[in-house]
């Protein structure tokens, strides 16, 4: 599970490493990718595969949304980076939902219609392939690929159905329509694309496995281990994120583990949480410790620079106000176990290290107690609201969004002590502060960089 932008693939193939594990269940979303830097020299984006692939580690696609044509490609370049007969390693349940090129084109306009008020966005189409799943008809699903009559016909629906909304929006935009959205309105307008769509799906249901509940039920009887990788940060979360600038899949890990608790399963699970040293994030969206100052110090090799959907990589001190409410999301699923700390290799040259621990307020609202813990005037502390109505908890979700706008980081200086590191220093305070082991961590982008502590090994004999 990811608390942030933090590495996440790598940490998958160091834990497929360190546990010897024959399967990764990726679950999320494939507009979440995780890069990989193998010790070869080998280098690759991951969307569909799991990132202990290069590990000989099976794929197993479940709670996911897929592109059949992407991952196709995506099969292309592993075996163009030595893995052959890639489509072996991958087997995917019937139930997973399909993007298609229309869902990607109106993901795609609305952003560009929002004008300067960006959500943020990767533009794929994930979020309108959930939204319109309601809708059987609106709906593709892997164990429908092998019928190119039906995957063309539903096609074409959603071709129809998105074209008649991109045609709404525009009629409503006020002022110039940018060019661009005429772009994405005549891709909308190109009934071509579903005929490649739905040949596409057809080609995938020769090329890989695509299975029922049997499968499933064959990984979780067989010996060894499996690990679950999501495909976004926590603080993402469709319900407890920071409206409106969420991802539209579950990134807790909750489907999955309702799934195997559902199917009787009686083996031990862990669940380790990333996080960096510094926190990120891509475009809009609050982010209280946000630091211009700090990035020039942190050098990102896949990161750096704007980012055409999702906005500017942006940069800010460890925040455990947020980590924390990272953490209560999760807890309603089951307690995060452990967290692995990467780009810990950042500490190696300073002497200080600034975290937060509390944010001050600068606005004038008066509701701010019903959103955050305030302790001698200052927020330690983002309230998990437990509303059931939906209407109003959208709205609490957003008001909290608009008052984290005008919160600012309280600092705190670590620094070496007689007989601790910097490290150390920063590990402890960690620790400390979210009352959750760290387990593991990182000094570089690669499995072998990574370093697992003593409390990992007590965590994995625990749930034995």
């Amino acid at each position: 599970m990811a608390l942030g932008e933090e590495t996440k693939g790598n940490t998958v193939q160091s834990l497929v490493r360190q546990m010897d594990a024959h399967t990764v269940w990726r679950s999320g979303g494939w507009q979440g990718g995780h890069f990989i830097t193998h010790e070869d020299g080998r280098e690759m984006g991951f969307s569909f595969y799991g990132a202990g692939t290069f590990e000989g580690a099976q794929t197993y696609l479940k709670h996911m949304v897929i592109s059949p044509v992407e991952l196709f490609r995506e099969t292309q370049e592993l075996e163009e980076n030595g893995v052959p007969n890639a489509s072996s390693l991958i087997s995917i349940d019937q139930d997973c939902l399909s993007t298609t090129p229309y869902h990607s084109a109106m993901s795609r306009a609305r952003e560009i219609l929002r004008g300067g008020n960006k959500k943020g966005t990767i533009g794929v189409g994930v979020g309108e392939a959930i939204r319109d799943s309601k809708d059987p008809e609106l709906a593709i699903r892997a164990g429908e690929f092998a019928d190119r009559a039906t995957c063309l016909r539903k096609a074409e629906t959603i071709r129809l159905h998105k074209l008649a909304l991109a045609q709404i929006l525009i009629n409503q935009h006020i002022g110039p329509i940018p060019p661009e959205a005429y772009e994405e309105l005549a891709v909308l307008e190109n009934a071509a694309i579903s005929q490649i769509y739905a040949d596409a799906c057809k080609y995938l249901s020769y090329m890989v496995a695509i299975t029922d509940g049997s499968h499933l039920q064959n990984l979780l009887n067989r010996n060894g281990t499996i690990v679950n990788e999501v495909s976004h940060g926590v603080l993402h979360h469709p319900r407890y994120g920071f409206v409106p600038h969420v991802t539209n899949i579950d990134p807790t890990s909750a489907d999955v583990l309702t799934t195997v608790k559902v199917r009787g399963y009686q083996g031990h699970i862990s669940r380790i949480g990333a996080v960096r040293s510094y926190f990120t994030r891509h475009g809009a969206g609050p982010l209280v410790t946000d630091n211009p100052d700090l990035k020039p110090s942190l050098p990102e090799k896949h990161n750096d620079g704007a980012n055409e959907w999702l906005g500017e990589f942006r940069v800010g001190n460890f925040d455990t106000v947020a980590l924390n409410y990272a953490l209560s999301i999760n807890r309603d699923v089951k307690m995060v176990d452990g967290l692995m700390l990467s780009f810990m290799d950042v500490l190696a040259n300073r002497t200080e290290w600034q975290v937060c621990d509390a944010y001050e307020y600068t606005g004038d609202a008066t509701d701010v107690e019903k959103y955050f813990h305030i302790k001698n005037g200052r927020i330690t502390g983002i309230k998990l609201h437990t509303g059931t109505d939906d209407v109003e908890h959208f709205r609490h979700q957003l008001r909290l969004t608009e008052l984290l706008k005008e919160c600012r980081p309280v600092l705190t200086t670590l620094r070496a002590q007689q007989g601790k590191t910097l490290e150390q220093v920063f590990i402890d305070h960690v620790e400390s502060m979210v009352n959750v082991p760290v387990v593991g961590k990182a000094y570089g982008p690669k499995a072998t960089d990574r370093q697992y502590l003593p409390s990992f090994d007590e965590i994995i004999r625990s749930h034995r």
